[in-house]
């Protein structure tokens, strides 16, 4: 298994595994969520580009993490291969890339990805409610600094 760089010929993987993966932020969240796929999301594809993206590879793409400047934007696995340190491995991988201080957002709700994060050395940084498709919840900001 290696991390490298994601590469165009990776793009349909990736988005593979963000349309799976992506629902499952909102598991502890009240009602139902309609997401954008990937391809069609109009933010996620004008920060692609520009954004440095890693993906976890054996046979195929396990999972995938992306930032743009300090901010960790993406960190989706695979379902199936979720509790076997794909994660914790591209984000150890990608905190080796930034120089400083690196910030993500996570909702409020979603512990699993929080645990990870804090297990890493994440810091919960402030919260503040959002509205997501008219219904109402809170997202933290987590940030972490490096020596």
């Amino acid at each position: 298994m290696i991390i490298r760089k994601y590469k165009p010929t990776d793009f349909d993987q990736l988005a593979n595994i963000y349309n799976v993966a992506h629902p499952d932020e909102f598991y502890c969240e009240e009602g139902d969520f309609s997401l954008t796929p990937w391809a069609d999301d109009k933010h996620i594809m004008s920060i692609l580009d520009d954004a440095n993206v890693y993906v976890y590879e054996a046979d195929s793409i396990l999972g995938f993490c992306g930032y743009l400047d300090k901010q960790i934007n993406w960190i989706f696995v695979k379902p199936e291969c979720r509790g076997k340190g794909v994660a914790s491995k591209l984000l150890m991988h990608v905190l080796s890339k930034l120089e400083h201080e690196a910030y993500l957002f996570v909702l409020k709700s979603n512990k699993r990805a929080m645990s990870l994060y804090e297990n890493l050395g994440f810091c919960l940084d402030k919260e503040f409610p959002i509205i997501f498709q008219e219904k109402h919840t809170r997202l933290n900001k987590m940030v972490i600094s490096k020596p």
